[in-house]
């Protein structure tokens, strides 16, 4: 198995279980992640058919808006000196920023802030001043429409840049982070098994030797007893004793079997 697709650990059952616990806790999170970002997909798409609807909205009324300031030329000639001099001090439409939170991400409105401020009426236009005021409105709803415009492209920016980060860490997760860790305890638990299969072949040539000794000592003791030789059998029972502390170092040393 390569090891840039398993993490460097010591196989042992604690680190099987830590590994485990990171899958877990990596999962939960590609979940949350991959929520976060279908929310954020999700909004975007909504979005952008605003964007479509208000931008059909601003060229058609771009469009009224300019015929409209053509009639009051019409009427009353040029008149946008008289409407600057008219102008208050103070702005006739004001904007302010708010902040709303979707799925995490903090994301710009901007608004309409304060109520419309009275234009002096403006003096020397008779017939043409229902035209003037025509058109001001109409170029005032193209503002009203422009400043959602603005509001919408820059949600769309900072959405657009928080769903390629959290689309990035899903990614991440899905295609590096969980395969690695379960690479990792597919290693680890492979290495576990190779473990216990040695451990019980060691265990097992262990038993056949004590076997296989244990066989020629009960046939060594026969042969003791069929030949009536005290000191024979004396020997035979002593090496039966030590059977217990042999088997401990056969299980200590099993290179001693060799």
């Amino acid at each position: 198995m390569s090891s840039k697709k398993v993490l460097k650990v010591m196989p042992s059952r604690m680190t099987l279980q830590q590994m485990k616990a990171k899958a877990k806790g990596a999962k939960k999170g590609y979940d949350l992640l991959k929520k976060k970002a279908d929310a954020i997909k999700s909004f975007l798409q909504k979005i952008l058919r605003k964007i479509l609807a208000v931008k059909e909205r601003v060229g058609r009324l771009t469009q009224q808006a300019g015929v409209l300031h053509t009639k009051a030329a019409y009427y009353v000639g040029e008149f946008n000196n008289q409407v600057i001099q008219s102008t208050p001090n103070e702005a006739a439409f004001k904007v302010t920023a708010v902040q709303d939170n979707v799925a995490g991400v903090r994301i710009p409105i901007f608004e309409r802030a304060g109520n419309d401020v009275e234009v002096v009426q403006i003096v020397g236009l008779s017939s043409g001043g229902a035209q003037v005021t025509q058109c001001r409105k109409a170029y005032y709803a193209v503002v009203k429409d422009l400043v959602e415009l603005a509001s919408l492209k820059t949600q769309l920016v900072v959405l657009d840049d928080a769903f390629k980060v959290t689309n990035r860490r899903v990614n991440a997760l899905d295609y590096v982070v969980l395969p690695r860790i379960h690479n990792t305890i597919k290693y680890i638990q492979d290495e576990l098994d190779e473990l216990e299969r040695e451990e019980f072949s060691r265990l097992k040539k262990v038993k056949d030797v004590l076997e296989e000794k244990a066989a020629e000592t009960d046939k060594a003791l026969k042969a003791a007893m069929a030949k009536g030789s005290a000191s024979e059998i004396s020997s035979v029972q002593r090496s039966l004793g030590g059977g217990a502390d042999e088997f401990a170092d056969l299980a200590a040393d099993p290179g001693s079997l060799m």
